[in-house]
């Protein structure tokens, strides 16, 4: 049913729901997984000095990097075919952009949290991954 699932991830609670709930489809449909983590260049991208803004970049982009190599390990224990990719720019468009030109059957992300009035709410994130993406998106 799904040969490529992209699962993006931050490392928040909400997205490693999402990260296992992907990595239970991709053993159940035999899926290859991607696992994204975007460095945000609109929040990140405006510290004052431009040497200082580069290396907290490359600072966040290192994490990126671990957090990666963690959720492709995990996935690996259980016997998957994994790809990851850290790539900098706006989340949502990077991950739209990575699953159309990846041939993703399947975006797997996690909700972020709890509202004040207790109901789970999507993140800002994934309500527009799922406004723009033409690949199915399933939240967790």
């Amino acid at each position: 049913m799904y040969e490529s699932i992209l699962v993006p991830t931050d490392g928040s609670k909400g997205a490693k729901r999402g990260v296992e709930h992907a990595i239970d489809l991709s053993e159940k449909y035999d899926s290859k997984l991607h696992i994204l983590f975007v460095v945000d260049e609109g929040v990140y991208g405006e510290t004052p000095a431009m040497s200082s803004e580069e290396l907290f970049l490359e600072q966040i982009e290192t994490n990126g990097n671990e957090l990666l190599e963690q959720v492709a390990s995990n996935a690996n224990k259980r016997d998957l075919e994994t790809t990851a990719e850290c790539l900098r720019g706006v989340p949502h468009q990077e991950i739209v952009k990575y699953a159309s030109g990846n041939n993703i059957d399947l975006i797997v992300m996690g909700k972020h949290g709890i509202s004040a009035h207790g109901s789970p709410h999507v993140g800002s994130t994934t309500e527009r991954v799922i406004r723009s993406s033409g690949v199915p998106v399933f939240t967790v």
